[in-house]
């Protein structure tokens, strides 16, 4: 076992949904690293060896009046929110595990819900966050709205068509693609199944017909191409080299070697490393991919990190 691994096995096993931490394991973080390799993985200074930035490209967060409502709506009975769904919560543990920044991706389920959902999204920490807009299809004018998001800030929008009920190659999506390709928006996408709603609009064949139809979008699609439709995955879109995926929730719900095939054959400069906050364990994803031997330090410099940081700067 390396050196890391019990240590953050408690990290994980006692974080409540709270966000707080009721045996002290803060403190650790001050004594050990996690360990990887040649990579240490902590907020801590004056260590040997190199420092492991991580960025998570998936995390959830909502308003604090509105959080115990939305993520009550939200969570699927054995599914529960490892933290609170607040800004805060997200800070708090990104900061315990060295986690430099979070891009916050929100769902509109209703077109009037995408003005406030941005103005909420303009008030974050740029320190810590990197703020997508939302968006969805039934919004007037989308192609001017998104006109807008680069000039706030904004990088990109996050659309999820199942609980849109809409499918990617519905006429009304048209316009908002134009926007991305025009602007050069990032656009991020639920992709394939969902532990909620089971009505997949976004399957990998569906994804590919998009990408053939819009060339230079610039496209992420979460949970590797395509929840619970990883074969999928790999007959329509791995190996394109116009599409990220993320790394979302996919860790303990796919096999290992499925979901390490799918990351060396679609190319590791494709992948982001995101775990759907607040319903996953943050450390437990460090975790897992900074454990995989199959991935060379490279590999997880460029998931953790390099990536991400590539992909805004495009």
């Amino acid at each position: 076992m390396r050196p890391y691994l019990s240590w953050i096995e408690g990290l994980t096993t006692n974080q409540n949904a709270t966000g707080s931490n009721p045996v002290g394991r803060t403190s650790l973080l001050a004594d050990r690293p996690l360990s990887s390799g040649r990579f240490f993985i902590s907020p801590c200074e004056g260590r040997k060896g190199s420092l492991l930035k991580i960025i998570d490209t998936h995390v959830h967060v909502f308003p604090d009046a509105l959080e115990p409502h939305a993520v009550e709506a939200l969570t699927v009975p054995g599914r529960g929110a490892h933290i609170r769904g607040t800004l805060a919560a997200a800070q708090t543990r990104m900061q315990q595990l060295g986690v430099s920044s979070g891009w916050t991706i929100p769902v509109a389920t209703r077109a009037s819900q995408v003005a406030t959902i941005n103005e909420y999204a303009l008030t974050q920490d740029r320190r810590y966050f990197v703020p997508f807009g939302a968006m969805h299809p039934d919004v007037e004018d989308a192609y001017g709205l998104l006109s807008t998001y680069k000039g706030l800030g904004l990088p990109g929008f996050k659309m999820h068509f199942d609980f849109q009920e809409v499918s990617p190659l519905d006429a009304r999506m048209q316009p908002i693609f134009d926007a991305a390709v025009d602007f050069g928006l990032i656009c991020y996408f639920h992709a394939g199944d969902d532990v909620g709603p089971h009505t997949c609009h976004g399957s990998p064949e569906v994804f590919a017909q998009v990408l053939d139809a819009y060339p230079g979008i610039r496209m992420v699609l979460a949970h590797l191409g395509g929840w619970r439709m990883w074969d999928d995955v790999e007959e329509h879109l791995v190996g394109r080299g116009d599409v990220y995926f993320d790394t979302a929730y996919c860790a303990g719900e796919m096999p290992v070697g499925q979901l390490l095939r799918i990351i060396l054959n679609h190319g590791t400069d494709k992948v982001l490393f995101g775990t759907d906050s607040p319903w996953t364990d943050l450390a437990k994803e460090i975790r897992f991919f900074t454990a995989r031997d199959e991935l060379s330090d490279a590999d997880k410099e460029a998931l953790f990190h390099g990536n991400a940081e590539r992909l805004l700067q495009s």
